[in-house]
């Protein structure tokens, strides 16, 4: 594809401000508040892609808010939440999810894919088998617009057999680096998720703190995650970057201001 810029293979994990520093399990984590809104955080970084994830609705009026986005990805999951923490199954919630989805993209087409968010963890924790992919499937067949159903597939579960059966319902895949210490190792991840499900297409996301080690990123770290993703998209091996989340973004971080620089002197090059 002629003239693409690496700017352009970039994606932003859309988040309504202070989703996560409102959010019991990340309170203890100490963010500072987040005034960022998305249609800000496409303005600050020039990245136009979003994935439609934290506290943003699948509504008219959330992709109205967002003029200068250029593609959209909504998210669900095939699981929820339980008091007690722990996962079950709900098929009828998804469904209704990637019905709101279809009902967005037939009016909006900038809508181009529906993510089943921690499908690898929570979602196969739950108990999720191959018919209920199957099922969600055939709803997506049966009334336009279809939407590439994608997964989320962390590296800790790559070599999950219970996973395996269900990589042939997916279109494509997001593939989070959830331990900031094993970047060295994430091709070799991308690499084992492309075997397993005959080289379907990855979405690689990187954050912007080191949930995994619960830390903050240094300077370093973040540029070491950045130019092992540009390394994967220049390969090919990856269809695009995801950048998690904005409500991180303007946090006094290391990670943000190496982001910067990054985008200023990478992101118009070509691919």
């Amino acid at each position: 594809m002629a003239d693409v810029r690496v700017r352009d293979r970039l994606w932003l994990w859309g988040m309504r401000p202070n989703v996560l520093q409102q959010a019991a399990e990340y309170r203890k984590l100490g963010f500072a508040p987040s005034a960022l809104t998305v249609a800000q955080a496409i303005a600050r970084t020039g990245i136009a892609n979003v994935l439609l994830a934290g506290g943003l609705p699948l509504t008219a009026a959330t992709l109205a808010a967002l003029p200068a986005a250029r593609r959209l990805i909504a998210k669900d999951s095939l699981h929820r939440h339980g008091e007690d923490g722990r996962p079950s199954l709900a098929p009828a919630a998804g469904a209704a999810a990637l019905a709101a989805a279809k009902e967005l993209a037939a009016a909006d087409p900038r809508v181009e894919a529906f993510l089943l968010d921690d499908f690898s963890t929570g979602s196969i924790a739950a108990g999720a088998q191959p018919a209920a992919l199957a099922a969600l499937q055939f709803r997506n067949a049966v009334a336009p617009p279809q939407l590439p159903l994608l997964g989320t597939v962390y590296e800790m579960s790559l070599e999950d057999r219970r996973l395996w059966a269900c990589l042939p319902h997916f279109a494509g895949f997001l593939v989070p680096l959830w331990h900031t210490a094993d970047i060295e190792r994430f091709p070799e991840y991308v690499d084992r998720l492309a075997a397993l499900s005959g080289g379907k297409p990855q979405l690689a996301c990187l954050y912007l703190y080191d949930f995994g080690g619960g830390r903050a990123l240094t300077y370093a770290q973040m540029e070491r995650q950045l130019r092992v993703g540009e390394e994967l998209l220049r390969a090919a091996r990856i269809c695009g970057l995801c950048i998690l989340g904005t409500c991180l973004l303007d946090q006094d971080w290391e990670a943000n201001r190496c982001l910067a620089d990054w985008l200023e002197h990478t992101g118009e090059d070509g691919l």
